[in-house]
């Protein structure tokens, strides 16, 4: 009875290197026919033909780029705050550089204080980008601050 399923085991295996190896001579066959320009499948048809380009009439050119914010509110991220800082802090800070529409402080749930960064919205994009620059590197609360565009989620 082993002789049996031993035999059956063989032919099977024979079959499937014999499939496989049909498989890749049918798709060396077909990259070839497509190297030549003709489509696999269609016997004898001839390459297609495609239209002349002048060299006058290609364009190279950078990709349309997503437009910056520059009407409305702008949120800035704070980094490196100390735990001790807090929303009213931020605001006095940052005040200093134009009207602030929102301040958020994010707090740790388990020990009540602030998780180390915060954010700032400004009304207007030139406010926050002074903001950004003249703030980020100088230290609060005896820790250095890194203030920059906030990303969204």
């Amino acid at each position: 009875m082993s002789w049996a399923v031993t035999a059956g085991k063989r032919e099977r295996e024979a079959r499937r290197d014999r499939r496989k190896k049909e498989k890749q001579e049918r798709l060396e066959r077909n990259r070839m026919m497509r190297a030549q320009g003709r489509e696999p499948g269609a016997a004898g048809l001839l390459p297609q033909q495609l239209p002349e380009v002048k060299l006058e009439d290609v364009v190279i050119g950078v990709a349309p780029q997503a437009r910056r914010n520059t009407t409305g509110p702008v949120r800035l991220f704070v980094g490196g705050i100390s735990w001790n800082t807090t929303a009213e802090d931020l605001r006095s800070v940052f005040g200093n550089f134009g009207a602030i529409e929102d301040v958020a402080v994010p707090m740790d749930r388990a020990t009540g204080r602030s998780r180390g960064f915060g954010f700032v919205t400004f009304s207007k994009p030139e406010e926050a980008t002074e903001a950004a620059a003249r703030m980020n590197g100088t230290t609060l609360d005896g820790r250095t601050l890194k203030v920059n565009n906030a990303e969204s989620r």
